[in-house]
């Protein structure tokens, strides 16, 4: 079978974009096996990531990552040959989210990929993003302050009841006497 020119240009452009390192940084890493990992905080999943030497069981890398960002980190094998205790190298990157591609500008070496885990906790919540903290001022008719989440509306006031009329009003029961002869003779307790 021959395909000509044509099928030669679209086999040479596919195997291009293949070996081109594209990466696709999103939660749950780029569907392939090339180390890359990505972590999104939000108001109710705030995340610390934190990388441990399993050798040890010491952290040796932590980030608290702010509210609206995302981590990527992404491993490479190999690349301190001459450091044998931390052979791979770490390069990592904040970005607003989503971001789908970037370049990971800070880098570190860490132990081979037998030697690291990373654990990622979640932090007390809800924590918002500079600039969004909710609304603190004092509710109608009130003198105490209330948390109010971004992008809600202020809380409208019940509706103030009917004020009464006095000439209509009901007549009020009389008040008991205090008298200890006006009241009446306890019943007597039965026989047996």
């Amino acid at each position: 079978m021959h395909f000509g020119r044509a099928g030669l240009s679209l086999t040479l452009a596919l195997a291009l974009t293949g070996l081109s390192g594209c990466n696709v940084y999103r939660p749950g890493g780029s569907m392939r096996s090339n180390d890359t990992f990505t972590f999104i905080s939000n108001e109710y999943y705030p995340v610390t990531v934190t990388l441990y030497d399993v050798r040890t069981n010491e952290p040796i890398w932590t980030a608290d990552v702010p509210v609206s960002k995302q981590l990527t980190f992404r491993f490479h094998e190999a690349q301190y040959p001459e450091n044998p205790a931390n052979p791979d190298a770490m390069r990592w990157q904040f970005f607003d989210r989503p971001t789908n591609g970037g370049e990971l500008n800070s880098v570190m070496a860490v132990p081979d990929k037998y030697s690291r885990r990373f654990d990622v906790t979640i932090r007390k919540t809800p924590e918002y993003a500079p600039g969004a903290e909710p609304y603190a001022g004092p509710v109608m008719g009130s003198s105490k302050p209330v948390q109010q989440p971004p992008g809600m509306s202020t809380p409208t006031p019940p509706p103030a009841a009917p004020k009464a009329d006095p000439a209509k009003a009901p007549a009020a029961k009389p008040e008991p006497s205090s008298d200890p002869a006006s009241k009446p003779a306890p019943e007597p307790a039965p026989m047996p």
